[in-house]
Formats: structure tokens, C-alpha cells, sequence
């Protein structure tokens, strides 16, 4: 009924961007707009500076529960390899192949 009324109303708080943090430890996650890049290890303040600009935030929960597209296990290293002009091309063309890849398979045999 709430959801309702303030749809009715126009009432609606935009939600505000998750605050700036220091670099993920090794395996913790960051997170933007669905999608989910694993932290395998430490990584340079550079690169965290440049994610951070490009909307990346830490995981504020420690279980998050919320469904999101994981990237590959090495996205991070290969941002890392990156040259740093190719870096955006080299993300926009990991989050598309993240997009077409098939969920994962969660039927039990």
C-alpha cells in the first residue's frame, strides 16, 4: 500500500550512491549496477581510483544476497594488464560477454 501511494504521489527518494572506500581486500567484491567483479588480490590505489570513477563500490553486506552478474575471476587482472585507455573498451566488452554467458546451471543431479 506504501509502494502504492508514493507511486500514486510522485514521492520517491533517489537512493544515494554508496560512499567512498579504500581498495577491497583480497576476497571481498565490488559491485555496480548488477554487476559483480570478485577481488583476488591486492590491487594498485591507480586502478582502485579509476573504478571508483567509473561507479564501482565495495559491497556493503558482508552475505549479499542480491542476484547479480558475476565477470570472470581474472576481470580484475586483466583491467590490471590493461593499458589505461583501453581499460573502459576492455570493461564494456567484459560486461557484454557477462551479459550473453548462460546463468549458471542449478539443477541437482
Amino acid at each position: 500500500m506504501k509502494d502504492f501511494l508514493r507511486t500514486l504521489f510522485g514521492v520517491r527518494t533517489k537512493r544515494r550512491a554508496h560512499p567512498v572506500t579504500p581498495p577491497p581486500r583480497a576476497g571481498e567484491s565490488i559491485v555496480r549496477q548488477g554487476f559483480k567483479i570478485p577481488v583476488s588480490h591486492p590491487m594498485r590505489a591507480e586502478l582502485w581510483d579509476w573504478l571508483l570513477l567509473s561507479g564501482w563500490r565495495v559491497v556493503p553486506v558482508r552475505h549479499d544476497r542480491r542476484s547479480s552478474i558475476s565477470l570472470p575471476d581474472d576481470a580484475l587482472r586483466q583491467l590490471e594488464l590493461a593499458d589505461a585507455a583501453d581499460r573502459e573498451t576492455l570493461l564494456r566488452e567484459m560486461l557484454q560477454r557477462a551479459r550473453r554467458r548462460p546463468p549458471p546451471d542449478t539443477a541437482r543431479h
